[in-house]
């Protein structure tokens, strides 16, 4: 693919100048412990899609990527908490998604691989008992433990972490246990998704993609993702749908002006999401502004909740990134990276038979394959070389960055503002 090859070997002879500019972000802002980022790749553009800040899937990577992924977790804490030997993890409660118990597990392994002694512990104010076990995928056994809060730590009966390690995104309420604690809490609970906005993070985005632009000198464009937001929307009003439409018709015109004047010979299309949340739900992808107004029953029932139940009122209209990403010759795909610290960790391909290259592919039906299996995967029918693509790398670290200042917003607002125990 000439678009990606010629962006490849842009960042391959600007490596200095990209690793200063880098590392000068990386010095300004909160770094998160580690993201996941999903990219999307079309004949134009290539852009991050969605950027996690308490990313599952550790158990979809390739056992290479584990080592690696271990060995950065080792060098972040040891640098940053030289004395942290205990570590709590707490995960997401309400799933029965033995899938993701799996990732749970594999990330307590990586940890006790190199070194530390690492305890599951459930942070609930629902929870009446002191321990809980849940099964893999792979049918281990999990045990977990409800952590409260005696004085400014954070504990199970019978363990008290160094370090508390976040794996719950906490989407409804801050919860009251891990704040104010001794101990560091890693990613902070402050930037759960009961406060970011997508909005947000790719306005951060997209004003770093326009500096490493000017270092890499290509066309800002190729790297950025036009974003807007739209608050109050009630999808069974169609007043709120009509508003909703009007704005989609705005940026399908100015996006039909940006292809015309590149010489894209395509339509141009959108993904209306939820502004915050995850697991891909609450996302529509759409043509035109009457795709919204003449919105079916169905699709508005689909618009209207997020994770864990929790009302959509407020979302982002993006622009659609048509992948053409393929595995197996014909279906659609699109990378997923795994970043400690703004370095990348691993990657894997999601994967997704019944659903086309327009449309949201972290959904019903997605599988993954590894990144690095270069007789399974192709681009435009061109094998993927068996390392992750420089571009995929930069596009990942950039969208982690955008994630720090992302943070430092949230914590200089004030972070949390509904609470629970």
């Amino acid at each position: 693919m000439e678009f990606l090859d010629e962006l490849n070997k842009r960042i391959a002879d600007k490596t200095k100048a990209i690793e200063q500019w880098i590392e000068v972000h990386s010095k300004n802002v909160l770094i998160p412990l580690y993201t996941s980022v999903d990219i999307r790749v079309s004949r134009h553009k290539i852009a991050p899609v969605d950027t996690n800040i308490y990313p599952a899937g550790f158990n979809n990577l390739s056992n290479l990527y584990r080592e690696r992924t271990a060995k950065l977790f080792k060098h972040y804490f040891l640098k940053k908490y030289p004395k942290v030997r205990k570590i709590l993890i707490i995960p997401e409660l309400n799933t029965r998604n033995l899938y993701y118990w799996e990732n749970i597990h594999v990330l307590k392994s990586l940890l006790e691989g190199v070194g530390f002694t690492v305890e599951v512990g459930i942070v609930s104010d629902e929870l009446q008992i002191d321990e809980l076990s849940f099964k893999t995928s792979s049918g281990i056994e999990i045990q977990a433990y409800r952590v409260f809060k005696e004085g400014y730590r954070a504990q199970t009966l019978s363990y008290v972490p160094d370090l508390v390690l976040i794996n719950n995104d906490f989407s409804s309420n801050c919860p009251k246990t891990l704040k104010d604690i001794l101990q560091p809490v890693e990613p902070p609970v402050e930037i759960g998704w009961h406060t970011r906005r997508k909005n947000i993070h790719f306005e951060f985005y997209n004003k770093l993609a326009n500096e490493l632009s000017g270092i890499l000198e290509i066309d800002p464009w190729v790297i950025s993702i036009e974003t807007n937001s739209e608050e109050g929307v009630d999808f069974d009003n169609a007043r709120d749908r009509e508003g909703a439409a009007q704005k989609v018709e705005l940026m399908l015109s100015i996006l039909r002006d940006e292809y015309k004047n590149r010489g894209i010979d395509e339509d141009p299309y959108l993904f209306v999401k939820s502004n915050s949340g995850t697991y891909g739900m609450a996302v529509l992808n759409v043509w035109s502004g009457d795709d919204l107004r003449n919105l079916n029953s169905q699709d508005r029932k689909r618009m209207k909740v997020s994770k864990g139940g929790e009302p959509v009122r407020d979302v982002v209209i993006q622009e659609g990134v048509p992948t053409t990403l393929k595995v197996r010759s014909n279906i659609s795909a699109e990378p997923v990276l795994y970043l400690v610290s703004a370095r990348v960790a691993g990657a894997f391909i999601r994967l997704n038979k019944s659903r086309d290259e327009f449309e949201n592919l972290n959904t019903k039906g997605m599988e993954f394959a590894d990144i690095s299996n270069e007789k399974e995967i192709d681009h435009d029918e061109k094998e993927l070389d068996a390392d992750i693509p420089l571009t995929y790398q930069l596009i990942a670290r950039t969208a982690s960055i955008a994630a720090g200042y992302e943070i430092e917003r949230i914590l200089k607002e004030g972070g949390c503002k509904d609470e629970t125990t």
